[in-house]
């Protein structure tokens, strides 16, 4: 109840703190001054890039074959081109997401770019965008902002980049609407402004007004322009843009087949098609017109084509500021470093983010503000615990104490194991990999950092952990006629919670380091051997010779011996209604199970290593998936 109470707490001033007042912000569009952005301008030298290769044919397909490009600050440049052209590979590529196979260079403002610097002054919105469902879109943006802005920003300043993003994307109507209820225009419009809160350098947008209406798509188009007058170099992929939407860009980039069939303005490309024997009819789609004659829907030759094309570019790139001739080369990279220089207080106040307590605060107000909303997670996972406890209450009535049931009640204690660790591991393995690829996206677009992500992540679910299975044992533990001794009680809740948090942690590593589908039958598949040297189905002492290892690295074993010291270690004899009953003393029945091994508070320590090994893998996991990411 407290816990809900504070969650309420929290998501009330979250709300209070998300409202905008129009007098303060018309006040603060007075008074606020934007800061220009460090002007970029990216230049593509002969990427080429392939797949497949490595694979049980050892084929190879190239998806980019020499394009050379350039996409200048001020201007909004869009990318066209038929289904597979490799519009979406070529963003991947400049944004520093695919770099095996890849050959060429890629030079900011004529120097060669460093990825990590690079990488900051970028945002790359993909094509498909994930968001956390449980939040609003106010909640969203304003969380976003809380990340990614400078933490010195004061809460009016905020609140005013929120309503502005806002009512640019059209979202000021489904402020309070969850992500996973949004339709699909307005998720796009959403992926999209939380990227622009901080106005990068460098924007990346694979397919943006995919799902949009005509006016969505053309208010979209013009916050882009609005970002290109602020020096930001804005980079659109888009299979097929109407008239009306192509006239709003300034360069173009054609890509077929992997080839770059021209890069320059706009207004220059019907020029060129011209010169090479395609003339486009009056009052006819540019776009369309281009697509028809790449695809060899009019007839030409597309060979002379791309020649006049690379021809024509060498041409503009010459014209291009940023790109020096050679023998002016070192008045080039004294500009550029004198360019770089003046913006070094400006790169570090626009990249100056919160620090890691700082970040730490925010994502853990978001977590608990999920994990309140999450019915599937929270109030279904708690209600399971519940009612799959009463019902082993019910089967293993007061079974504890009746030396003939003990077997069966020894079965109840391995029962009670297996439910809390299948119960934590499968939701955590379904779960755990969209949480994962928002973690990703986020992280790679400099939100928060993973050390940051990742306490915040063990500590608001270790509540919920303790909850459910504190819950699920005092019920079962009740029924089945425990020994209600508080030492015991205490040593079997603490193997019960450390199964469970091994459980969840097992999941999490599945989850982070393959796709659900996979995870689902992995974990089982693991598991189940682990299960047969536990002791319960096989004694201890029974075990093969060679296969005794299994049995000392099997977490089961120890949850198991576990759970039987807390419940039969240094016990009176059990109440026998026969004459004779063979299972009467407790120690008969660890002899008879090969107990103990070990002592109890070494068990507590074999379990907590397991978990704190795991955490450690699912850190490097986590950590590996950036690196080849970023690498």
């Amino acid at each position: 109840m407290e816990a809900n109470d504070r969650n309420e707490v929290s998501t009330r001033m979250l709300d209070d703190c998300c409202r905008i007042h129009l007098a303060e912000s018309e006040k603060l569009m007075g008074t606020e001054k934007t800061t220009p952005n460090l002007r970029l301008c990216i230049e593509l030298n002969e990427i080429c890039y392939s797949a497949g290769r490595g694979n049980s044919k050892g084929t190879e397909k190239t998806i980019l074959h020499n394009v050379s490009g350039c996409f200048e600050p001020g201007k909004v440049t869009v990318i066209i081109g038929p289904s597979g052209a490799g519009k979406t590979t070529l963003l991947k590529i400049v944004s520093g997401e695919l770099l095996f196979n890849v050959r060429g260079t890629i030079t900011s403002n004529g120097v060669e770019r460093n990825r990590g610097t690079f990488r900051k002054q970028l945002c790359y919105v993909s094509q498909q965008f994930d968001l956390l469902p449980f939040l609003t879109t106010k909640e969203t943006l304003y969380i976003a902002a809380r990340l990614k802005l400078d933490a010195s920003q004061s809460k009016q300043a905020i609140y005013l980049i929120v309503n502005e993003i806002a009512e640019n994307f059209g979202l000021s109507n489904c402020l309070d609407t969850l992500a996973s209820k949004l339709s699909g225009g307005e998720r796009k419009r959403l992926s999209i402004g939380v990227e622009m809160i901080t106005k990068p350098s460098v924007l990346l947008l694979d397919e943006p007004t995919s799902g949009l209406d005509s006016a969505a798509s053309n208010q979209l188009i013009s916050v882009l322009h609005d970002m290109a007058k602020a020096n930001c170099t804005v980079i659109c992929a888009i299979h097929q843009p109407s008239s009306q939407m192509i006239s709003r860009f300034d360069d173009i980039m054609v890509l077929d087949r992997g080839r770059c069939m021209y890069c320059g303005p706009k207004s220059e490309i019907l020029n060129v098609y011209s010169s090479a024997g395609f003339t486009c009819p009056p009052f006819y789609n540019i776009a369309e017109f281009v697509l028809e004659v790449i695809t060899e829907q009019r007839d030409g030759d597309l060979e002379n084509l791309y020649k006049i094309c690379c021809e024509e570019y060498e041409k503009f790139r010459s014209h291009n500021e940023y790109s020096k001739p050679k023998h002016d080369e070192a008045n080039s990279l004294i500009a550029s470093k004198q360019d770089f220089e003046s913006d070094d207080v400006l790169t570090s106040n626009i990249k100056q983010g919160p620090s890691t307590w700082q970040q730490q605060r925010i994502l853990f107000l978001r977590a608990l503000i999920c994990i309140k909303r999450d019915n599937t997670l929270t109030k279904l996972r708690l209600a399971a615990h519940i009612v799959v406890a009463l019902l082993l209450g019910m089967v293993f009535y007061d079974f504890s104490d009746d030396a003939e049931k003990a077997n069966s009640n020894i079965a109840c204690l391995f029962f009670l194991l297996l439910f809390l660790f299948f119960a934590n591991s499968m939701p955590a393995v379904q779960m755990f990999p969209m949480e994962a690829a928002v973690f990703l996206q986020e992280h790679l677009n400099n939100w928060y950092s993973l050390r940051s992500y990742y306490s915040v992540k063990i500590l608001t679910d270790l509540p919920m952990q303790i909850l459910c299975c504190s819950c699920f044992l005092f019920i079962s533990y009740y029924l089945t006629g425990q020994p209600m001794a508080v030492d015991r009680i205490f040593q079997a809740w603490s193997v019960c919670v450390l199964i469970t948090i091994l459980g969840q942690t097992v999941g999490i590593l599945t989850g982070a380091a393959f796709n659900t589908q996979i995870g689902i039958f992995l974990i089982p598949a693991l598991s189940i051997p682990l299960l047969l040297f536990a002791g319960f189905f096989l004694k201890l002492g029974e075990i093969a010779v060679y296969l005794q290892p299994l049995s000392t690295i099997s977490f089961f074993r120890y949850a198991f011996e576990g759970m039987m010291q807390a419940i039969y270690s240094n016990r009176p004899n059990l109440s026998c209604p026969e004459i004779y009953c063979y299972l009467r003393s407790p120690s008969e029945i660890l002899s008879r199970m090969d107990m103990p091994t070990v002592s109890f508070h070494v068990i507590l320590i074999i379990l907590g290593s397991w978990i704190f090994c795991l955490h450690i893998i699912i850190y490097a996991v986590l950590s590996w998936k950036i690196y080849y990411v970023r690498k």
